[in-house]
């Protein structure tokens, strides 16, 4: 059963949506915060998405006369939306010009391009390879049962380790790819043969900047993302990033979800005292935490009423060319939860995220107090007899 706290949750987010549409101009962050305090990719840039054409050409003539000059454009069929880039007036900051242009152009959702991370560490070798024996993984893996989607770093489609899957992948950014091995340590959970049998996996490469801290994601590339997988029909989507509150992406998912697209997001590794990371903060995606072979919570795990469930993600062993390594994160956690939904027949046909939260729910092994709680969520998610 889903809980109390569950509800809660999804009937105050539901309140707070309407507020929003209710009241424009607003900012790109939830009310309270600051827009400009967070790291965004490319400097004095807006997004704009815009609902038909006939908005976008508004958008344009509106920012053209104030003196924005257009950088890129891209119609997103995929979430029925058209979006619009643009470089901000020399003196405008960023709230001003989100402000400014909704207010030329009604219905229109603008933002800053807000950066996302991965969310994996290093970790010190040592003997642990209990992922699979504590999710209960039936021997020999299950069918995939549709098309998995990933939103991550590129992947490299020659590593031994992903010889069990079909992997088609697309580039969201101009420029030179960094490093894969995030994003091959990923698809090498999804295609271990003893999670899903010859799954197939269309990976969205959308870091292309990088600062002092690491890879960069930006929203814009995110958004073009779920674009393309709503485009391609795919049924789970695995987003191992974190980053701020953004309303750019919080309409693509909305969007992506009424399209029947059931995200599973990471929620971050920036304490337990940082609050809500995005997008496992929406409550239209599955957001996962990270235990260890002791059933531990990572000691970095966001914690909140949105954790959905928890899974393996403290020195979880990677196969790769490289040979074996192991990293922790909530990022390495996330791909055994989409692995064992694409796994299960029950959700073949489901399209609804509170119904894959149900089930989630009902078959999960309890973590912490009884029902859903801001660590553990719903507990341990379980692959036991999932496939028959």
């Amino acid at each position: 059963m889903i809980s109390a706290a569950r509800i809660l949750r999804s009937t105050v987010a539901a309140s707070a949506l309407v507020a929003l549409v209710a009241c424009a101009p607003i900012s790109g962050l939830r009310p309270g915060a600051n827009a400009e305090s967070f790291d965004v990719v490319g400097q004095r840039r807006v997004v704009a998405l815009l609902p038909n054409g006939q908005t976008a050409e508004q958008m344009r003539a509106a920012a053209r006369q104030a003196g924005y000059t257009e950088l890129d454009a891209h119609r997103l069929d995929g979430l029925s939306l058209s979006m619009l880039t643009f470089r901000t007036p020399d003196g405008v900051t960023g709230q001003q010009a989100i402000e400014e242009l909704e207010a030329a152009v009604p219905g229109s959702t603008v933002g800053l391009n807000h950066a996302y991370r991965l969310q994996q560490d290093t970790s010190d070798p040592n003997e642990l390879d209990y992922a699979d024996a504590m999710m209960n993984w039936r021997a020999g893996g299950c069918e995939a049962r549709g098309a998995i989607g990933m939103i991550d770093t590129g992947i490299d489609t020659s590593s031994r380790s992903l010889a069990n899957a079909r992997i088609e992948t697309k580039t969201f950014f101009d420029g030179p790819a960094p490093a894969a091995s995030h994003g091959t340590d990923v698809a090498s959970v999804l295609a271990d043969p003893g999670h899903l049998r010859n799954p197939r996996i269309l990976g969205a490469n959308v870091f292309g900047g990088r600062d002092a801290q690491g890879l960069l994601a930006g929203a814009d590339a995110l958004v073009r993302a779920l674009d393309w997988l709503a485009e391609e029909d795919v049924h789970f989507v695995n987003l191992a990033l974190a980053g701020p509150y953004n309303k750019l992406l919080d309409l693509a998912v909305e969007r992506a979800s009424a399209r029947g697209l059931i995200l599973v997001a990471a929620v971050g590794n920036a304490g337990p005292g940082s609050g809500a990371l995005y997008p496992a903060g929406f409550d239209g995606v599955i957001a996962v935490t990270a235990i260890d072979a002791e059933r531990r919570i990572y000691r970095r795990a966001v914690r909140g009423a949105h954790v959905d469930v928890a899974a393996p993600g403290v020195d979880i062993m990677v196969r790769s060319d490289r040979g074996t390594r192991f990293v922790t994160g909530t990022s390495i956690a996330t791909p055994f939860v989409t692995a064992r939904l694409a796994a299960d027949p029950s959700l073949a046909n489901i399209r609804e995220v509170s119904a894959v939260r149900e089930r989630l729910a009902a078959t999960a092994a309890e973590l912490g107090p009884l029902g859903h709680d801001t660590t553990y969520g719903y507990g341990l998610a379980m692959a036991a007899d999932i496939c028959g």
